[in-house]
């Protein structure tokens, strides 16, 4: 994907993992109904839909956001040398994720912010990196914001929250040593990084969620993290997916994002669509459609 010009915004992607061959739906979204894909086959194949193993097409990438002299990354995908024994897409990788965010022109001593819109393992593994068998910041003049909420469900010092097997070490490797750079902050509720971008609560997915609301020059652009995972919930936004800790309140969430995207014709830019990434979502008679740009 080219560099994309939102006003005087400029935005990038770097991809970890693209997975072409995709995800059966039903695993994915266990509300999935056949009838909704092969009636939609005209917007999903071959955008979303891999016809050759019936998968939907999923990515695992970055959103790099330049405002001014800032450099942003939303979310940091899986992460090098992790051990993962619970999810193994994500175990013990070795991917050329730095040179991908090299490609884009950003150098890790370069990068401003980091937010992750939530804590799960494909999220923000590339928050640290292994340097002589420590882990340490890979940003290491970047301030990590995360969401106070998502931290204490992921803490296992806080024993008021279950703990999601996928997501074993992803505290201790990826975001506690982060905490003790002293290059975290933890936010609550709405959170301007500037006149021009405002993170807001996003619950459902995660307890924590957050989304990043961009707008320049009247052109706006939503940061949607894992608030969807395929083009498919915007066809059927009650549809939640496997991963998510609250389908019903996620189906809520959906649904106020998706009109913020009518309304403002903003570009959705979830963490996880395939190729071009975005779309932008029309309002129908039955509810919603997209377009990929």
């Amino acid at each position: 994907m080219s560099q994309r010009m939102l006003g005087d915004i400029a935005i990038d992607v770097a991809v970890e993992m693209p997975i072409d061959d995709g995800f059966p739906p039903e695993v994915l979204m266990p509300a999935f109904e056949p009838a909704v894909l092969q009636d939609n086959l005209g917007i999903c194949d071959p955008f979303c839909f891999n016809p050759n193993t019936g998968g939907l097409k999923v990515s695992v990438h970055t959103w790099i956001v330049r405002a001014g002299k800032q450099t942003i990354l939303i979310d940091t995908c899986n992460g090098n040398h992790k051990d993962r024994p619970g999810f193994a897409m994500s175990h013990q990788l070795n991917l050329p994720y730095l040179e991908k965010l090299a490609a884009a022109g950003v150098h890790p001593a370069e990068v401003d912010v980091v937010m992750c819109t939530h804590l799960h393992v494909d999220h923000c593994g590339w928050n640290t990196r292994l340097e002589n068998g420590k882990w340490v910041p890979t940003f290491k003049n970047a301030k990590y914001i995360f969401s106070k909420a998502e931290y204490d469900e992921w803490n296992p010092e806080d024993t008021r929250y279950a703990k999601n097997p996928i997501n074993a070490g992803v505290f201790n490797d990826s975001v506690l040593p982060v905490i003790e750079a002293g290059q975290a902050q933890l936010v609550e509720g709405h959170h301007a990084l500037s006149d021009h971008m405002l993170i807001e609560p996003a619950p459902g997915h995660t307890l924590g969620s957050m989304v990043l609301k961009v707008e320049s020059k009247g052109r706006h652009a939503l940061f949607a993290g894992d608030v969807l995972h395929s083009p498919m919930q915007i066809l059927r936004p009650d549809w939640g997916s496997c991963f998510c800790d609250d389908t019903v309140m996620s189906g809520k969430t959906r649904r106020r994002l998706l009109e913020h995207c009518v309304e403002h014709d903003a570009l959705l830019m979830p963490a996880h669509f395939p190729p071009p990434h975005a779309v932008r979502v029309q309002r129908t008679a039955a509810g919603y459609s997209f377009t990929p740009e």
